[in-house]
């Protein structure tokens, strides 16, 4: 009874604290004013630390713990940007979270709160339906964004969404399954002729299709293939994002062609690591191992970098070795759902950087690294086969 009690109360604060970021990143989302999110970020991490201490964990899971708050520490005390700390311990205390139930949650409340802020720009409540200028490509554009502040963050929700929810519908009836993808499919398609958003469409549809692929084949789900084309999706972009910061100064310049035709496919996103600010933050020289006080005020699209500029090499490296290594598990696992998800994001991170910010509701991959990780119940399942081998 002692124990039932103790588990609710957990859960009560996990999604108290939870709550909070995803309502603060709907907020966020809007074109409402946001200040300094900082006294907020300090309560859903008191909700969380509360969440983790009625949490049970081994010793070997404790030492991970540990080393995991030492390094988050070290991080805070260099840049005194405590993003690092917020987000491990969360991750941390998703543990023993009831994962399908949560991201059911994240989906439901994520889902809710955008068409809130869509309700309001078509009302005349806050946020423009539409802009009208130059994006980046040369002449000026009418494009949608439905009070989302710009058509590339109205786009980016939606991926968001739609990964989220076609992982969500992985284990429906096949027929029922591929008609929503379908569906999902030519909302998405529907939606490009609004937001004109090349890079969050076009991996929306990937999205889609490798799901049709995978949810419909036996072979792929049980293969080794989809893995190991995540662990190569993920060295790819990072070796890209490298070299685009090694670059970045000569990108806009047309006596190196193949550099500049590069940045205008990606609408001048290689460049603006090295043009967008005098001190030139994001090309690779300013990159340090830890960071510095000054890098998180710096703001780019391509997120990878954002990854490695804001938190530094060293904890970048830390946090890579930790996605490949619940690569691993997912396959032990044959969560191919999941795979999928890490891959999407992974290719969006590329040239987005939604998923990487201080901004914990963003990220439903975090409470899945949470389960995956260090949920008892995926070690006594394994322990189980093992058994069952031998």
């Amino acid at each position: 009874m002692e124990k039932s009690f103790i588990t609710r109360l957990r859960n009560i604060f996990l999604y108290i604290a939870l709550t909070i970021e995803l309502l603060l990143m709907i907020y966020e989302r809007s074109v409402f004013p946001l200040s300094s999110p900082k006294p907020v970020f300090r309560v859903s991490f008191i909700f969380t630390v509360l969440a983790l201490l009625l949490t049970h964990y081994s010793v070997k899971q404790w030492i991970v713990i540990v080393i995991t708050g030492v390094i988050s520490v070290i991080g805070y005390r260099v840049t005194g940007n405590n993003d690092l700390l917020r987000f491990s311990l969360f991750v941390i205390a998703c543990k023993d979270a009831d994962l399908k139930k949560m991201l059911k949650y994240i989906f439901a409340v994520t889902v809710a709160g955008a068409l809130i802020i869509v309700a309001g720009s078509v009302f005349g409540i806050a946020g423009d339906v539409k802009l009208i200028g130059d994006f980046g490509r040369g002449a000026d554009e009418v494009r949608y964004a439905f009070g989302f502040g710009h058509p590339n963050t109205l786009q980016s929700v939606i991926f968001s969404i739609t990964v989220l929810f076609i992982y969500l519908i992985k284990d429906f009836e096949k027929f029922k399954r591929n008609v929503i993808m379908l569906a999902a499919l030519v909302f998405n398609v529907i939606i490009y002729f609004l937001t004109y958003s090349r890079t969050g469409t076009a991996l929306t549809v990937f999205t889609i299709m490798i799901a049709f692929l995978v949810y419909g084949i036996e072979p792929l789900k049980r293969s080794k293939l989809l893995y190991i084309s995540g662990v190569v999706v993920i060295a790819g972009c990072v070796g890209f994002s490298v070299w685009a910061a090694a670059i970045s100064r000569y990108a806009r310049k047309k006596k190196y062609p193949f550099y500049y035709k590069l940045d205008r496919l990606l609408t001048g996103r290689i460049q603006s690591l090295y043009y967008d600010t005098k001190p030139h933050k994001g090309s690779l020289q300013t990159w340090s191992l830890w960071g510095d006080e000054f890098s998180g005020n710096a703001f780019f699209d391509m997120g990878w970098v954002r990854l490695f500029y804001w938190y530094g090499i060293i904890p970048a490296i830390l946090i890579l070795i930790v996605i490949v290594y619940l690569i691993f598990k997912l396959y032990q696992r044959r969560d191919y759902g999941v795979m999928i998800m890490i891959i999407s994001v992974s290719l969006f991170t590329l040239v987005e950087a939604s998923f990487v910010s201080s901004f914990i509701g963003r990220n439903y991959l975090l409470p899945i690294a949470g389960v995956y990780l260090l949920s008892d119940r995926w070690e006594e399942n394994s322990a189980r086969k093992s058994k069952v081998s031998n």
